[in-house]
């Protein structure tokens, strides 16, 4: 369970509303839909859903606008206005399994008879009770928290099916929304007032645009920036009131659905009127095959040119390092947790021979700066500004694994490898990064910093048994890491950690 939100994202949202069932237009069904894309439950409760400011024109606080006011910079930078603000009750645990969804909406009943295209809400999850007559309540679902609206007439979920109607889904932090500093529509003096968040505690985003007839979208309408939605979302047909629902590209591995999440909404997102709720495509993108074998020693090198997913019980680790700090750091995924990116990982589990799906679809996972380096040449030799780096080739001995130094060259160097032993997979640290590894690896000095040991996911941690407890007076004199590889320097707090290369168990 992770009670940040973990990888829930908002993957369907029926915003542009219907044309209603004899006449007129019927706007009262629309809601938004949140998928688990991870392997494990997650505790949504306090998860705080944000309805991105839909002015327009010269009022909207668009990226563009933002960045070109120093003023409006110096506030917003890494953040994103709001209209309003409602968030999953606290009280309890509200638990999301593995692969299912969770419907917020304005109105939990049946539509399909009220709107040529409606939905059958009545068993939503959560419901905004709002006091505007003309929505239906259904007193079984319960309600969401109302943290902020910009007005206080309307009180229900004001999806704009105009467009944008963009949405922020923000973690349970006091930092996350600042509600004792609104801001006011911009060009007004008085008016709507909105509040801001911080997207330092988003936990997912999707910017979805306006699709207008005769025009077609504008991408200067964004307002949420490329970190958080390169892209945007929006209806196939142009118009409102067409019905249409926007929603996340699915792929999938055996029985295992995933969903496009690239942080890029024009890469995640179609649009259909015939999509229904907690329903997604079948008709999407498969998985190949293809096998890798772990040795005896537990580690395996694994090479993708796709996305993919592994088994449950093999961790997939890649490695990243900072001169700031005094290791490695070992970035570990369960095998099966996520659609991880191509790249070199090294799987960690019991000896045997496994199986990955591979797919053509965008990863869940990024890899976004990997030491691991694979050599196709037998010899390597760093020159330019990389002549200083120390090159460190993989070492898979059982007892023994880790990072071995190449040899000394005869200028004093450490940046030539040979490769023709078939071990062809290194990293390569830069002076400073030796400098401040050496100490914590247990050195006496930088020249004798000739072995990186492996700090990452080990084999008895892909088993189930094995955990011992961790007492604090031992754990003083040993070096301990968490199960993401990043090693400890106060005392263990509750949970599980790596010490000699096994489990064991803060108390």
């Amino acid at each position: 369970m992770k009670p940040d939100g973990g990888n829930v994202i908002i993957s369907k949202v029926f915003y542009n509303a219907s044309k209603g069932a004899e006449s007129g237009n019927y706007a009262y069904g629309e809601y938004v839909e949140l998928f688990n894309n991870s392997a494990d439950t997650v505790d949504v409760s306090g998860l705080y859903l944000g309805l991105v400011e839909s002015e327009s024109g010269k009022t909207a606080y668009t990226a563009d606008t933002i960045a070109a006011d120093e003023t409006l910079k110096a506030r917003l930078n890494g953040k994103v206005v709001l209209k309003q603000v409602f968030q999953i009750p606290t009280e309890g645990n509200t638990l999301l399994p593995s692969g299912q969804t969770l419907i917020i909406c304005n109105s939990a009943i049946d539509h399909t008879t009220l709107a040529k295209v409606g939905h059958d809400l009545s068993k939503a999850d959560f419901e905004v009770k709002t006091s505007n007559v003309k929505y239906v309540h259904n007193d079984a679902v319960p309600a969401m928290n109302m943290v902020y609206t910009f007005n206080d007439a309307t009180d229900f979920m004001n999806l704009s099916y105009s467009g944008p109607a963009s949405l922020v889904l923000l973690k349970n932090n006091d930092k996350a929304i600042d509600l004792e500093n609104p801001i006011f529509a911009l060009g007004k003096d008085k008016g709507n007032q909105y509040v801001v968040a911080n997207l330092y505690y988003c936990v997912d985003a999707v910017e979805i645009l306006n699709n207008v007839k005769n025009k077609g979208i504008d991408p200067a309408t964004k307002r949420i920036g490329g970190t958080y939605d390169a892209g945007y979302a929006a209806t196939e047909t142009a118009g409102t009131y067409n019905g249409e629902t926007v929603y996340r590209k699915t792929a999938f591995a055996g029985d295992r659905m995933f969903l496009y999440d690239t942080n890029n909404s024009s890469v995640d997102f179609i649009s259909s009127a015939s999509i229904q709720p907690r329903a997604y495509e079948t008709q999407a993108t498969g998985f190949t095959d293809s096998t890798f074998v772990i040795p005896e020693t537990g580690y395996q090198l694994v090479q993708t040119q796709k996305s993919f997913v592994g088994p449950h019980n093999v961790c997939f680790t890649y490695i990243t390092g900072n001169a700031k700090n005094s290791d490695l750091n070992y970035n570990g995924f369960r095998g099966d947790s996520l659609l991880l990116a191509q790249s070199n990982w090294i799987a960690t589990g019991k000896p045997g021979t496994y199986t990955i799906s591979l797919s053509d679809a965008q990863p869940m996972q990024k890899v976004p700066s990997n030491l691991l380096t694979w050599s196709d040449d037998d010899r390597k030799e760093l020159t330019g500004g990389q002549k200083t780096r120390s090159i460190y080739k993989f070492q898979n001995i059982k007892d023994n694994v880790g990072f071995k130094r190449v040899p000394q060259t005869a200028d004093g160097g450490y940046n030539v490898a040979d490769f023709t032993d078939g071990n062809r997979l290194y990293i390569t640290l830069t002076t400073a990064m030796v400098e401040a590894f050496y100490q914590a690896c247990g050195a006496t000095s930088v020249e004798n910093f000739d072995f990186i040991p492996w700090h990452g996911a080990t084999p008895q941690q892909a088993e189930t048994t094995g955990i011992s407890t961790l007492a604090t007076e031992a754990a003083k004199n040993n070096m301990i890491y968490d199960l993401q590889g990043r090693r400890l320097y106060g005392t263990p707090q509750r949970g599980l950690y790596i010490m000699n290369g096994k489990k064991h168990l803060a108390k």
